[in-house]
């Protein structure tokens, strides 16, 4: 996994525009909580989808699997890890407008929430074999937001109802390969859930790119914690 994030790091929005974005792994945090390294990954396809039009590069990571058996407590209902993930998504339009803001500078809600719906139904539920999900904001709130040492950002928080990754094992299915795979069988393959997630927005006219900073967690503590020690602790560098 790591030579293939590294192929997508080298040729990301983040080098194209000459900046870094670092954001700590598990290896930062004391016992065994998420892997120990985020990935990257240039989501292609999101910008040949209708409507869009538009660069992804993504940085994430997803809990800690326990190399012996090759499980995760991500697939496990009743853990706090269930379905969560953090990271981020940098995203440049072709002609550089701000991505998840309208004309006069407010955010477009429905546009910064395509990258989270895309990111979870598309490139984790449907590689896992849920191919129907719903993902729907019940609630949300905003704020403006100082983060990562630049002020002028936009903090979202929202309930979202959608699938849960918690599903009986299917062999044949690469996505085990890196999240590792379930452990047990559930009364139900991707059980409908209530998530927290959290989104830290921002457009950076120099680099011609939206960076959006999220975590999601079906715990609010997790969640919280992950933000304090995890994705608020990244470095965002602009290099030039």
């Amino acid at each position: 996994m790591s030579v293939y994030s590294a192929i997508h790091r080298q040729d990301s929005i983040m080098t194209q525009e000459g900046f870094s974005l670092e954001i700590p792994g598990g290896a930062a945090t004391p016992g065994r909580d998420w892997f120990v390294m985020p990935m990257t990954y240039n989501a292609g396809d999101f910008k040949g989808r209708p409507g869009i039009g538009t660069d992804m590069s993504i940085i994430y990571n997803f809990p800690a699997f326990n190399p012996l058996t090759r499980t995760n407590s991500f697939y496990e209902t009743d853990s706090g890890y269930c379905s969560a993930f953090y990271g981020a998504y940098v995203l440049r339009t072709d002609d550089k407008t701000p991505y998840g803001f309208t004309p006069s500078g407010n955010p477009d809600i429905d546009e910064i929430l395509a990258a989270f719906k895309y990111d979870y139904t598309v490139l984790v539920l449907e590689s896992l074999g849920c191919t129907d999900a719903v993902f729907e904001v019940i609630d949300y709130d905003m704020e403006p937001a100082d983060y990562l040492g630049y002020d002028g950002w936009t903090k979202l928080d929202a309930r979202i109802h959608t699938n849960s990754v918690s599903h009986s094992y299917v062999g044949s299915r690469r996505s085990y390969l890196q999240y590792g795979r379930p452990l047990n069988d559930p009364p139900e393959d991707f059980p409908k859930i209530e998530i927290n997630g959290r989104l830290y927005i921002r457009y950076f006219p120099e680099l011609g790119s939206t960076v959006a900073m999220y975590v999601m967690a079906p715990d609010r503590i997790l969640l919280e914690d992950c933000d304090s020690k995890l994705l608020g602790k990244s470095v965002l560098k602009i290099k030039r």
